[in-house]
């Protein structure tokens, strides 16, 4: 450090930087405050908007236009104010070019934070790039054609090597090879993005040090020789890097190869020698400085974290000469992840653990794949034909890739769901591998040192790793979490000996809740099993997320065991999805009344559909009438679990629960209420009979039901129970341990 004065200087700066931004936050951070536009308006509020295009994507459905310099003129209020960035979701196929001025006329919408653990916080994605709201607009028209010329240049440049290598390689391999070099991901295959994530290669699909090296270092070396000048061939280089970087964009990735490079090329142009470190620090400041945000951001950690276990890590893996072969290959690789598993878990819930040997395989021919897509794409574009075989050497090894992903998912063990760990333990973790680290670094070489050097590294690492990932391994008692999936069901349960179980999963107004809303939140409590998933009745606000899981379960959670309603209970939709169940090797049981699942002192019983008290027969229905109904009990704990029971069936459930209030009392601590809080369940009647401390509500906002209904809403407050709507809250948790209980938001 002695050595390296700008080095010290940036790890002060860094220092203050993080702690400005973890203690002032809002005072600190200018995107967290609300911008003009949250304060002045509220959503589906009528704008006029004026403003400068700053990029557009064309899709299917219309266009999404960014813009800058936005001047914003509510109808209601008749208010004028200015907003810095917007995006506008318009249906129309006008040509737009950046730096045109247009007028849009539409509606006001925000972006949601994330409503239930796991799950993906758009708020703070956008917050991130300055952007705090979005319009729909219904009118639009260019006010000023003035047009940026160079982005204008530059976009058009991109999209039409992006639509060449679609064409050449095919929609798969050219989505795939489209996002490696142009950083341009919206087209590509969602199945290809998430195979090489959840293999852990993912990170050939953003730009990097190792593109920006390629084109910025292989041009400034080039024209070094050809005009024996290093200024020159810096001025080159940096001049052909300026213009790719302007084509991809500014990522946080891009930023630190890019100031990287700049130091690199100075070193060389100056005389002196590159220091990583130094250059590496001076990129994160100016990176946090720009946006401290990103100290919260994954990709900034990710790539900055790389990049340090390369100085700080692996020259110790390296330096050591007396090492196996087999050791001397891994090594790097294995020390790496040690140093981003935190990072990993925290962001993405999970370890490929084959990764380190697929990236022996994958990151050796990426730099095949940058020359060749780069030099295939430019013969083609030259109307040579050879760029067409040079391209199928890149479609050759991407679908090894593509090969070797799917194959290694079939290995067993091949991921590990290990929760989100929280940020003391990631804290406590890193500072046991900076110990680690002093210890290599300092302690003396000779043999028997060296030997007690081994050992108390392996054993602090040990403990640092137990750390990291005991969450959820010592949790205790027992947990019940509402998902918010909109309008529709999902309720976790995580019993007190570690099975987990799930009641319904299904939306009628939010898309693919299977993957984007269940799945990551299961992951981020360390669920990588669900024991029992019990289907309440065949309706699609139930079940079309359950059908996701199950054809999921390569790359997302296993279920064991699917529980249906008895068999005179189901209908068409119930039978498709008891055959995808076999299908993808889950088992299939049936629920009578009456039924007792049990693990520990926790049991769920099975009140319903059935139980006539007076031994009479009844009408056999499907659907709501004839919702599967569980009563879950945890020592002094109990709950009620209702379906979408309404009339017959919910008469029915209540002459079976007064029945069992005569055999036992039970005080129901919470009642999951029927059928979104529809106006013809949860009876006067049947509260009367069960009487709630607590009442839960699952219901999408602004759902064209209207649900919960108001005079539900009423027959509930005047039992005297208090209401959770995940509406209001979000995702709802209880914990329960022993004879104490307490409800909190399922993000906290």
């Amino acid at each position: 450090m002695r050595n390296r004065p700008l080095l010290s200087v940036c790890l002060i700066i860094l220092c203050v930087l993080a702690s400005c931004t973890l203690v002032g936050k809002e005072r600190f951070i200018k995107e967290l405050r609300p911008s003009p536009l949250e304060i002045c308006t509220t959503e589906d509020e009528s704008v006029i908007v004026c403003g400068v295009i700053y990029r557009q994507e064309q899709k299917e459905n219309g266009q999404i236009i960014y813009l800058k310099h936005n001047s914003v003129y509510s109808i209601s209020n008749k208010q004028k104010f200015q907003e810095s960035k917007l995006i506008v979701y318009i249906n129309s196929k006008e040509k737009l070019h950046i730096g045109n001025r247009i007028k849009v006329r539409g509606t006001v919408s925000f972006y949601e934070n994330a409503r239930n653990p796991g799950n993906f916080d758009q708020k703070f994605y956008y917050q991130k790039q300055g952007i705090h709201g979005k319009i729909y607009g219904s009118q639009m028209q260019i006010t000023d054609k003035s047009v940026d010329v160079f982005r204008e240049k530059l976009a058009v440049f991109r999209a039409g090597w992006k639509e060449l290598l679609v064409r050449e390689m095919g929609e798969r391999e050219g989505g795939v090879l489209a996002a490696i070099l142009l950083g341009e991901k919206s087209d590509m295959d969602p199945e290809m993005k998430e195979l090489y994530q959840v293999n852990g290669i993912g990170h050939i699909l953003a730009i990097s040090g190792l593109h920006l090296s390629f084109a910025g270092l292989g041009a400034y070396r080039l024209f070094r020789r050809l005009t024996g000048s290093y200024k020159a061939g810096g001025l080159a280089g940096g001049m052909l890097l300026f213009l790719y970087v302007s084509m991809i964009g500014m990522t946080v990735s891009v930023l630190r190869a890019w100031v990287m490079f700049l130091f690199r090329v100075g070193a060389d142009v100056t005389g002196r020698k590159y220091d990583m470190p130094t250059a590496l620090s001076v990129a994160a400041v100016i990176a946090v400085g720009s946006n401290p945000l990103y100290l919260y951001d994954g990709g900034f950690l990710l790539s900055f974290g790389a990049l340090l276990a390369i100085c700080t890590v692996i020259p110790l893996v390296k330096e050591e000469s007396q090492q196996p072969v087999m050791v001397r290959i891994l090594g790097p690789g294995i020390a790496m992840n040690c140093v981003l598993w935190p990072v990993i878990l925290y962001f993405f819930f999970e370890v490929p653990l084959y990764s380190v040997m697929l990236n022996l395989l994958v990151i050796p021919l990426m730099p095949v794949i940058l020359s060749c897509g780069m030099a295939g794409s430019l013969v083609r574009m030259a109307g040579g034909t050879y760029g067409t075989w040079i391209l199928m050497v890149c479609s050759r090894i991407l679908k090894l890739y593509d090969g070797c992903c799917v194959l290694l998912l079939k290995f067993p063990v091949a991921r590990w769901i290990a929760g989100r760990p929280e940020k003391w333990r990631c804290i406590v973790y890193y500072l046991m591998l900076s110990g680690i680290i002093l210890i290599w670094k300092y302690m003396d070489r000779q043999p028997v040192k060296i030997r007690k050097k081994y050992m108390a590294s392996l054993a602090l690492y040990i403990t640092a790793w137990l750390i990291l990932i005991s969450g959820p391994l010592l949790r205790r008692g027992m947990e019940v979490t509402m998902l918010d999936i909109g309008q529709g069901d999902c309720i976790c349960v995580q019993g007190p000996k570690h099975q987990n179980y799930l009641i319904d999963g299904g939306s009628s107004d939010v898309k693919e809740i299977g993957k984007y809303r269940i799945e990551p939140f299961l992951k981020s409590r360390g669920i990588a099993q669900l024991d029992y998933v019990f289907l309440s009745h065949g309706d699609m606000d139930h079940m079309n997320g359950i059908e996701e899981l199950l054809m999921r379960q390569d790359v997302g959670v296993r279920i064991r065991n699917l529980v249906v309603p008895g068999k005179q209970y189901w209908d068409e939709r119930i039978l498709k999805i008891i055959t995808m169940a076999k299908m993808y090797g889950t088992d299939v049981k049936e629920m009578e009344y009456g039924t007792e699942l049990k693990e520990g002192e926790m049991k769920f019983t099975c009140l319903g559909p059935g139980g006539n008290t007076d031994n009479k027969s009844h009408n056999v229905t499907t659907g709501n009438e004839s919702s599967m109904i569980l009563h879950l009990e945890y020592g002094e704990f109990d709950m009620l679990f209702t379906g979408d029971v309404e009339k017959e069936g919910e008469e029915r459930l209540t002459e079976v629960l007064d029945v069992i209030q005569e055999e036992k009392k039970i005080t129901w601590e919470i009642l999951k209420t029927a059928h979104h809080g529809s106006k013809n369940s949860t009876t006067e009647t049947f509260l009367q009979t069960v009487y709630p401390q607590y009442a839960w509500i699952s219901a999408g906002r602004k759902n064209r039901y209207g649900h919960p209904h108001d005079l539900t809403l009423k027959r509930l407050e005047k039992s005297g129970a208090k209401i959770y709507s995940t509406q209001d809250n979000g995702a709802v948790a209880v914990t329960v341990r022993k004879k104490t209980m307490w409800i909190h938001g399922g993000n906290s």
